[in-house]
């Protein structure tokens, strides 16, 4: 991964077999010529090379290889695998020598890496350090390309951060962009994006409209376009609209996902939860019980996660005897597992169950069990926030000096730490 010229490589290999300037030299080569060969003053011709890597036994091609190609090489490894430890202080290590030479096209693509690194961990004091660097890269290398990339991860923070206007700002400058040029790799992607930025805030209207574009984008253009998202929104927003397209779209979303169940099992969780805001309870625990018969078990951390999620979602719309039962299956594989973050949310919503079922008792112990694990990993808003519902269930249950103490503690942890934080809470 270390980077050096030319010169640089001569000299170590010399170095370390013991050669001086002169002796590699060897009245081939005058001693000042390869000084400056050696310092990166002058570039050596070909029989240079081929000489100086024939007495120092190395390698031709790691002579050859340059700075550039060194840089684009580390780039391309640390791409085909998932971020490891060192991934940020390596771009910063390239990006350091690309700057250096000016490769401005090289900055710019490692900085755009850097920028979704941080994005995709919340990091976003560490965003806010690069986006002025970002911006003065693609002005050094402007095409549009570069500008599309830089929009859509311009857009895709300000979606993160829920600037959804914002976003739709920046979405729209990639399809001008596109209208613009003859560059439409991000086309498709970027009129999703925006429709989804629409769908988040209910402008239907408009979410609708932009998945139809794309729809038709995909039939007038031939090209494949991963679309079973589109049909998916469509789906959706057919749903909250109450028109009679729902079941046209459905089909195709499952035509589009063929084999894969867990996306299946995906999309009928999400119309779930549509119809339950919709008040059509019954049609949508039909779809929620489809959901969890066809998720695949072969993944039993992945199974949990969306047995979790549908729990709370019969919770919220007091579907309580289905969820005890799927609560208590859930409960046994978070133990098998001995995950503690599953644990503490299936003894959550099992103490959640039992005291809508006025089981008061069990109910207290299990939020008890809860509160015992949450304390081990628990932020300190986490951790506030249960202190206060279980401040509320003792004045329901009229335990009042239990009530009293569990405001107590809420207070001081909010005193303590002054502002509740998402950070993990380290007191305990």
């Amino acid at each position: 991964m270390e980077i050096l010229s030319t010169g640089e490589k001569i000299k170590r290999a010399r170095i370390y077999k013991g050669y001086t300037l002169k002796s590699l030299c060897d009245n081939k080569i005058s001693v000042s010529k390869m000084s400056c060969i050696e310092n990166d003053k002058i570039k050596p011709e070909q029989w240079i090379l081929e000489f100086v890597a024939d007495k120092l036994e190395v390698d031709m091609e790691y002579l050859e290889q340059d700075v550039k190609s060194q840089i684009i090489k580390n780039i391309n490894d640390i791409s085909k695998n998932p971020p490891a430890e060192n991934y940020e202080k390596v771009l910063w290590y390239n990006l350091k020598f690309a700057e250096g030479y000016s490769y401005y096209n090289i900055c710019f693509t490692i900085i755009h890496m850097l920028f979704n690194y941080h994005l995709d961990r919340n990091e976003f004091e560490k965003m806010q350090f690069i986006v002025s660097p970002y911006y003065e890269y693609l002005q050094k290398c402007f095409s549009n390309k570069n500008a599309s990339m830089y929009y859509m991860d311009i857009a895709r923070y300000f979606y993160v951060s829920k600037e959804y206007f914002q976003a739709i700002n920046y979405y729209d400058n990639v399809l001008n962009i596109c209208r613009k040029s003859d560059y439409n790799e991000y086309l498709a992607k970027a009129m999703y994006c925006k429709a989804f930025c629409y769908f988040i805030i209910k402008d239907y209207d408009k979410a609708y409209e932009l998945a139809m574009k794309i729809i038709d984008l995909e039939d007038s253009t031939g090209e494949s376009i991963e679309n079973v998202e589109v049909y998916h929104m469509l789906a959706v927003i057919s749903l909250k609209m109450h028109t009679n397209k729902f079941e046209k779209y459905e089909k195709k979303v499952y035509e589009l996902y063929k084999n894969d169940l867990k996306s299946k099992s995906e999309a009928m969780f999400d119309y779930a939860q549509v119809l339950f805001s919709l008040k059509k309870k019954d049609r949508a625990l039909n779809y929620l019980n489809k959901s969890l018969d066809i998720y695949p078990k072969d993944n039993i951390k992945e199974l949990v996660n969306f047995m979790l999620m549908s729990i709370d979602d019969l919770v919220k719309n007091k579907v309580m005897k289905r969820a005890h039962a799927i609560c208590d299956v859930t409960l046994d594989y978070a133990i098998s597992l001995n995950n503690i973050t599953f644990i503490e949310k299936a003894y959550y919503y099992k103490a959640l169950i039992l005291l809508k079922e006025g089981d008061f008792t069990r109910g207290e112990m299990y939020m008890n069990f809860s509160l015992d694990n949450l304390l081990k990993f628990g932020t300190s808003s986490e951790i506030y926030k249960r202190y206060m519902e279980m401040g509320k269930m003792y004045y329901n249950i009229n335990n009042v000096s239990e009530s009293i103490k569990y405001f107590s503690f809420a207070i001081n942890l909010k005193e303590k730490y002054k502002f509740l934080s998402d950070k993990k809470c380290t007191y305990v």
